[in-house]
This record gives C-alpha cells, structure tokens and sequence, in this order.
C-alpha cells in the first residue's frame, strides 16, 4: 500500500506567530474534511427558463482533530488557548511530502466523555481566522 493513499503519518503541527519553526503538536486519531463548497447564488433570470447560479462565498467551518488524552499533551494545547495567531500545519507525511496545508486561528481543547472499556480521548479544535492554503514544509 502507498502511504499516498493511507492515512498514516499524517500530522498536525503549530507555531506562536513569532516563532520560526513548527512543532507537532500532538499526535492525532482524525481530522475533519479540509474544504468546504462555497454558497450557490441563484442569478436566474427571466431572459432564460434555466436556471443560472453563481459561486458565492465560503463558509470555513472550524477544524476538529481526534487525539488520545495524555496529561501533557493537554497541558501543552490548553496553554496556547487565547492565542488568535497560531499558525496550524496539517502534514500528510512526516515531511508534507503527500501535501500540507496551513491556516492562522485559534484553538480550544476538549476532554471527550469516556466510558467502561474505553479509551481517554480529547478533541483540538481549531477556529480559522485565515483562508488555508497549500504549503511547502520548509523547517525539516
């Protein structure tokens, strides 16, 4: 199997605005669909019995990952809530040499509720503050 096609090392890596290089943050059990379709506008007229639409804004969703719960890992992530200039990374491949993507937003940390048998989970959401867009990971 090509790790191209499998989720396997696939990272979420962070930077305060004012460092140079990203760490990884943790590590992650999922994460959520990158894009969203923009808004159809209908601009139909009378001139036509088609209807005609155009392509209207975006709506960015905030991005969710899934990780398992470790105390210093969510001590890590809950220190850098209230901090609107994070900069996410999301590597496909430990290097992005499968793509990698990058916003500016902030963070919240959630504990997920547990139960007999299962396993501690918590969830990183990030809220965008910036289009994300296509990068080159430069600080390997």
């Amino acid at each position: 199997m090509k790790l191209e096609k499998a989720t396997i090392n696939t990272y979420l890596y962070a930077k305060k605005a004012a460092e140079s290089k990203a760490s990884k943050l943790c590590d992650i059990t999922s994460y959520p669909d990158l894009f969203t379709a923009p808004e159809k506008l209908d601009v139909s007229d009378l001139s036509s019995r088609q209807k005609k639409y155009a392509e209207g804004m975006v709506d960015v969703p905030d991005y969710t990952f899934g990780a398992n719960y470790t105390k210093t890992a969510y001590d890590k992530l809950k220190a850098m809530e209230g901090d609107d200039t994070i900069v996410f990374e999301l590597r496909f491949g430990a290097n992005g040499e499968y793509g990698a993507w990058t916003w500016t937003g902030s963070m919240f940390v959630n504990i997920k509720g547990g139960e007999v048998g299962g396993k501690r989970e918590m969830e990183i959401t990030s809220y965008p503050q910036s289009d994300i867009t296509p990068t080159t990971v430069s600080d390997t």
